[in-house]
């Protein structure tokens, strides 16, 4: 009963409902369309052995034949290299095809080698997920959606409900401290759930983003929502404790400056070098990198990302008890 409670607050709180829910569904639209339009081409990069003068659209000529290491790292989404009579096709991503301009580029290759015999051998590259830019985007709203439950939750928890008498008409009652914890942060998972899932098909639909959660890895998927909500959830209750009434007005704050700083919507290459270190100390960097190896994408290793999800549920959870138990005691 209480956690249905805590779930229904989260739809029926407009500004609850707004922030966890809408307004990451505004900014999926907002971003594709602008980032979505420039997904529409392929990158591909080329070396031929003799002088050859192709131009096409996304393609690129590179000084050197690259090395196995140089084509696994490389940005091209495919890399073509003619040399001694024949080509070669290293494949990067699934949305490379055998193409028109790859067939025009076979044929400019022929006449610049004076032979039709052109002998052409595909490669495909297995390196994991590449994230285009709208992709990477899209990831990063869900770590700010994420952001906004947990953090809401934890600030809700010891404003709204403190200010309403909750914790004076629960300290009357049976229910413990753990359960009514559990129950806050099984609502706000199974929020934060939906709102990542709306998040992922509303790119989908729209913008045909590849960011579908295979079914084989939606434990981990849902192990990333749970510890992320805890992680923001113990966030927010500190700053309920230690803020009180301001406390809305400063996850606010946090919460913006998180937008900007965190580099989930744009590289934290593209920083100036002296606030590239603030990133460090925002929780949907961390989120995002998590949720990259939902995509299989090998920006931590196994042991850190099960260290990073263990550190930050058992903090979620440390974190809320005390919060609750302190205010039990106090109402």
């Amino acid at each position: 009963m209480v956690f249905y409670s805590f779930l229904v607050v989260n739809f029926r709180n407009k500004f609850l409902f707004f922030m966890n829910i809408l307004l990451p569904v505004v900014f999926i639209i907002l971003f594709g369309a602008v980032f979505g339009k420039q997904e529409s081409g392929l990158s591909v990069g080329y070396f031929s052995d003799r002088p050859l003068s192709f131009e096409a659209a996304g393609w690129q000529e590179l000084e050197n034949i690259p090395d196995n290491d140089e084509i696994e790292k490389s940005s091209f989404d495919a890399i073509v290299v003619a040399r001694e009579g024949k080509i070669d096709v290293y494949i990067k991503s699934a949305l490379f095809e055998n193409s028109y301009d790859l067939e025009a580029f076979k044929l400019k290759y022929a006449s610049a080698n004076r032979t039709s015999i052109i002998n052409v051998k595909a490669h495909q590259i297995t390196i994991g997920k590449n994230l285009s830019d709208l992709e990477y985007i899209m990831i990063g709203v869900i770590s700010i959606s994420l952001l906004s439950v947990g953090l809401n939750a934890g600030v809700n928890i010891y404003t709204d409900y403190v200010r309403y008498g909750l914790f004076k008409r629960l300290a009357t009652t049976p229910i413990s401290a753990s359960n009514l914890l559990i129950s806050s942060v099984g609502a706000n998972i199974i929020t934060g759930l939906i709102s990542s899932f709306l998040v992922i098909l509303t790119s989908k639909i729209l913008f045909k983003a590849d960011i579908v959660i295979p079914p084989s890895r939606v434990p981990i998927y849902i192990l990333v929502v749970i510890s992320s909500v805890l992680l923001n959830l113990a966030l927010g209750a500190l700053i309920g404790l230690s803020f009180r009434k301001a406390a809305k007005g400063v996850a606010q704050l946090l919460y913006t400056l998180f937008i900007f700083f965190s580099g989930v919507y744009f590289p934290i290459e593209f920083m100036p070098k002296s606030y590239r270190i603030v990133s460090y100390i925002t929780t949907p960097r961390y989120v995002h990198m998590l949720f990259q190896k939902v995509y299989d994408i090998d920006v931590l290793s196994n042991t850190a990302f099960f260290i990073l999800v263990t550190s930050f549920t058992l903090l979620g959870f440390i974190v809320g008890s005390y919060s609750i138990k302190l205010h039990l005691k106090q109402r």
